[in-house]
């Protein structure tokens, strides 16, 4: 089979147009909306035999340790505490095969990502850092990726 000229080029425009859907599809997963809104409340979990666990929760009021092995990691921490390496590795001592960090955000504008309309509430996955600097009660903005609408990818201080 012999390739003509036009054909090349139909080819390589098809290749382009190729090209250019992924690279279109890429950008809109990975571009961010600012969310504003004010922490409703923030949860610490953690995985243990494949199950996830809530084991300490923060509310405006009080310090809810779930699982009571983490009783003395936890007790006389403030509403706003914050949770550094050691803590954390402490709670991994205790059976857990991951932690994980959540930061209940009712929000002040709208979350197209999410479909959020003010006044709704979301459960945000974020990382120890950004769990850290969200205190309970805070006005904050934030970044919400298209591609992973449930995860903070940013915290504006």
């Amino acid at each position: 089979m012999k390739l003509t000229r036009r054909s090349i080029y139909g080819i390589a425009i098809a290749i382009s147009i190729a090209v250019l859907l992924v690279l279109v599809v890429y950008l809109l997963a990975v571009s961010t909306v600012t969310v504003a809104g004010v922490v409703d409340h923030k949860v610490i979990t953690g995985i243990k035999n494949q199950t996830q666990y809530s084991l300490v929760m923060i509310t405006p009021w009080e310090v809810v340790v779930k699982d009571a092995s983490l009783t003395d990691l936890f007790h006389g921490k403030g509403l706003n505490l914050t949770v550094d390496a050691a803590l954390e590795q402490e709670m991994l001592n205790n059976g857990y095969s991951e932690i994980g960090y959540q930061a209940s955000i009712r929000v002040t504008s709208s979350d197209p990502v999410n479909h959020l309309q003010p006044g709704d509430t979301l459960s945000y996955l974020v990382k120890r850092g950004d769990f850290n600097v969200l205190p309970i009660g805070a006005s904050v903005e934030f970044e919400v990726r298209k591609g992973d609408a449930l995860h903070i990818a940013d915290v504006h201080s």
